[in-house]
């Protein structure tokens, strides 16, 4: 069932700085869908990822497939979804020569204990209705409204957060959430787990994201991972895509509270961060001193701008396939990551982003290009991070 839910996560998948609501990918045509160019995706990160981590990509054919997924991710953008599928399904046949694609449906009539799914949403939201959402609960009561309206009875091709719900887990969990908070409870207090919640945040923006926290999170003194996505992607870029969710897989080995919001918000200004910070913080006793940000792309971007404002509050910064001059004074470490055929966001503007912060250090990835350099990217990042507290 899990892997049907897969199949369509992460609609804008593909990440391109600079692209705008306004301006975001067209509707596929019938014959290739979102769904389909999404699950290649997924594919494409899990044979890439496999192909790495046994030593069966030689250098030339590294760069191909690099090349070749760069262009599928422009043509994406250009609206040429039978090409892009093309080009996709190219690609993971030189990671996976055995690979044929097969095409996956998406869910249809869920029920959940013998009834539309629609009915349990209905009751959990007329419930939530009652409690006082005015409070010290309003942001908890934020982020469990958010998470019942995941229970359709259709699971929609444009949202990717029911992609990735398993409605019968997502309904026990709701379920005890609003329970605790009837009683004036926060049910996400301390809680380990990875969920997908959400924040009211500076200006009234509503703004989705995922929390990973490790096990004996309660009461424990965490450091936090923040990982911000690129343009067209969402908060379940890095949870679930980018090496198959890699960084959150190290920041919860690390004791780490990984935390990856929608990018959106964040690349206007510093005020969504404070927020953030300050919802988490009553929720779990954070390590102000273990602090650090991770971006790809425009979220590279939004990274850098967090070190230019919040200097003291964070204690390292990694840009991937993207950032800006960190020129503050006092401004934490920041490790950028350049992509050497990287044809969206060139390898020497992120050079040149790091050679004008005083604090920064640049690496480049030998024959890779701007989405899959993330994995091996998060794989040095991280380790990088961690030498560093403020």
């Amino acid at each position: 069932m899990r892997i049907l839910y897969l199949a369509g996560v992460l609609v804008g998948l593909f990440c391109v700085p600079g692209l705008t609501h306004a301006q975001a990918a067209p509707v596929p045509s019938p014959a290739v869908s979102r769904a389909d160019l999404a699950w290649r995706y997924l594919l494409m990160d899990a044979q890439y990822a496999a192909a790495d981590s046994a030593g069966r990509l030689a250098d030339s054919t590294r760069a191909a497939l690099n090349r070749i997924f760069d262009r599928s991710t422009l043509s994406f953008f250009s609206g040429r979804f039978a090409v892009t599928a093309a080009m996709m399904d190219t690609a993971i046949t030189l990671a996976n020569p055995s690979y044929r694609y097969e095409a996956r449906t998406l869910p249809a009539g869920v029920q959940l204990n013998g009834k539309p799914a629609r009915e349990l949403r209905a009751s959990l939201l007329a419930r939530l209705a009652k409690v006082d959402s005015t409070g010290p609960l309003a942001q908890p009561i934020m982020s469990a409204r958010s998470r019942a309206t995941l229970l359709v009875d259709t699971v929609s091709a444009e949202r990717s957060a029911e992609f990735v719900a398993e409605p019968a887990q997502l309904a026990r969990a709701v379920t005890a959430e609003v329970a605790a908070l009837e009683k004036g409870k926060n049910p996400y207090a301390g809680a380990t787990g990875d969920r997908w919640r959400s924040y009211r945040g500076a200006n009234g923006a509503l703004v989705p994201m995922r929390v990973i926290a490790p096990k004996g999170a309660n009461g424990k003194a965490l450091g936090v991972l923040i990982a911000l996505h690129g343009a067209g992607g969402d908060e379940n870029m890095f949870a679930m895509g980018y090496g198959q969710g890699i960084a959150a897989r190290l920041a919860t080995e690390n004791g780490l509270l990984f935390v990856s919001p929608a990018t959106t918000p964040f690349s206007t200004g510093a005020a969504q961060f404070d927020t953030l910070m300050a919802v988490l913080g009553r929720e779990y006793r954070l390590d102000p001193s273990r602090v650090y940000v991770i971006g790809h792309s425009m979220g590279a971007g939004a990274a850098a701008r967090l070190a230019q404002e919040r200097p003291k509050a964070i204690a390292a910064v990694a840009c991937l396939a993207g950032g800006a001059p960190v020129t503050v004074e006092g401004a934490p470490p920041v490790l950028f990551l350049g992509a050497q055929l990287d044809p969206v966001i060139p390898a020497v503007r992120v050079k040149a982003a790091a050679s004008a912060t005083p604090s920064g250090l640049y690496e480049e990835r030998p024959n890779e290009g701007h989405t899959l350099m993330v994995r091996g990217g998060v794989q040095r990042a991280i380790p990088w991070l961690l030498q560093h507290r403020r």
